[in-house]
């Protein structure tokens, strides 16, 4: 069994959101692409969320979604909230 790992463009209209999002608040940060990862001879996959890390909090992301995942995928709020949320955690 071998695991592949490939590339996921992040979605460009949620790009632009979230590079929005960033320069209204004066954040200096990077979005991280996330991965499609494949394990040979299966039919297992595993979608890697895009990321972005704010002072110590990793924020999830997944195109085409509209919540963003804060930590891990238990925890979602929705994209258009994702401001607010930061603010306070600030």
């Amino acid at each position: 069994m071998q695991i592949v790992k490939e590339k996921l463009e992040i979605d460009e209209v949620l790009e632009k959101k979230i590079n929005n999002l960033l320069k209204f608040n004066n954040i200096k940060t990077k979005l991280e692409n996330g991965s499609i990862i494949n394990l040979t001879n299966t039919n297992i996959a595993y979608i890697e969320p895009h990321r972005l890390e704010i002072k110590g909090t990793t924020y999830l992301f997944f195109n085409e979604c509209e919540d963003v995942y804060i930590n891990d995928l238990s925890r979602p709020i929705p994209l258009k909230e994702l401001e607010h949320f930061i603010k306070c955690t600030f």
